[in-house]
């Protein structure tokens, strides 16, 4: 049986925080399920995400690619979002895809609730 995207949820004063739980995230079939967890947030009407990748240890492609879908329905929305808690590996991947820049990171939670 397939493994499943495992986030925790929380509304923190209109800030959608989303801690993803697992440590590999490879699976296609994930990767379309978080696609369609953060473009559903922002069709909500949720204008502040901050996704905490704290966990996470191994990340493909198809996971940028949906941060990128999301960080396009966010901006068609005039909303944010932005990653904390990002491994150096996992940013150097949001670097090396020129997404170091597009997106907000910032080094730990609390901060990017401080600055979102």
């Amino acid at each position: 049986m397939p493994e499943r995207i495992q986030i925790i949820e929380e509304n923190r004063n209109g800030i959608y925080i989303m801690r993803i739980g697992n440590a590999v995230l490879l699976d296609p079939k994930m990767a379309d399920e978080m696609t369609s967890i953060l473009t559903q947030s922002f069709d909500s009407g949720a204008l502040k995400v901050i996704v905490n990748i704290s966990n996470v240890t191994r990340m493909s492609s198809l996971f940028f690619r949906s941060f990128i879908i999301a960080g396009k329905k966010a901006k068609e929305k005039k909303a944010v979002m932005a990653f904390c808690n990002v491994s150096p590996t996992i940013r150097a991947g949001f670097d090396m895809m020129g997404l170091g820049s597009y997106f907000k990171i910032y080094p730990e939670e609390s901060h990017a609730l401080e600055n979102i």
